[in-house]
């Protein structure tokens, strides 16, 4: 019997979320998200939302990226989880669950009047310029959104005139592909480092910090050259 409670209640709240969902797609708003920098198209997957985003500007010009969107989850008190279903690398998507890294998503920043043209608004604005300020911390999105933020110049090998740094700790977690490979190392060894290390390190890497932290805070940032 509470079982069975437990899963009305359960169920109750979903109907409630998607609800709220199929007024938010009736909002006359999302019409203007239809504009010269970014093509979206969206449709309903089972108790998913599907939407296609190709920017027509930025560094990810005419690709496609597709994401569901879940907002079963007591929305719209509590933000949907948005995952990307494409192949396609972005700074902002985690290589290792294909999590979209949405800063206005983020807990300290949703609040219940928002909805899902803010949403859309907020994930072309992340996905056409790339959201330096909340990347996941993890090798390849790194490495990436360098690559975004300081592109060479075919013209003159310089790149722009930034120096990347890295703090101590955080070092130890962009090295860990590099530290696997040493011979003779414990596999289980691997693992239990790697697990170590990670769980030192901060969720999301500010890339566009400008001065010095103090000893204790572990992220990786930018400085500018004097």
């Amino acid at each position: 019997m509470l079982f069975y409670k437990q899963q009305f209640y359960r169920n109750s709240e979903e109907l409630q979320s998607l609800r709220r969902l199929q007024i938010d797609l009736q909002d006359e708003q999302l019409k203007e998200l239809q504009d010269d920098t970014c093509e979206i198209t969206m449709k309903m997957v089972s108790d998913l939302l599907q939407i296609i985003m190709t920017p027509k500007i930025g560094p990810y010009q005419n690709k496609n990226f597709s994401f569901n969107l879940d907002f079963r989850i007591n929305y719209p008190y509590s933000p949907p989880s948005i995952f990307s279903i494409s192949d396609i690398h972005h700074p902002n998507i985690d290589y290792r669950n294909k999590q979209f890294y949405l800063q206005f998503i983020d807990k300290q920043n949703w609040k219940p009047i928002y909805g899902l043209f803010e949403i859309i608004k907020a994930m072309r604005q992340t996905l056409v310029n790339v959201d330096f300020t909340y990347i996941p911390n993890q090798n390849d999105c790194i490495i990436l959104a360098q690559t975004v933020l300081c592109p060479t110049n075919q013209n003159d090998d310089k790149r722009l005139d930034l120096l990347f740094e890295m703090s101590d700790n955080f070092k130890i977690n962009f090295e860990l592909n590099q530290q696997s490979n040493f011979i003779g190392e414990n596999e289980q060894q691997q693992k239990e480092n790697s697990s170590l290390n990670f769980s030192q390190q901060p969720t999301i890497i500010n890339l566009l910090k400008t001065q010095r932290h103090s000893q204790n805070d572990k992220i990786f940032y930018i400085k500018q050259k004097n």
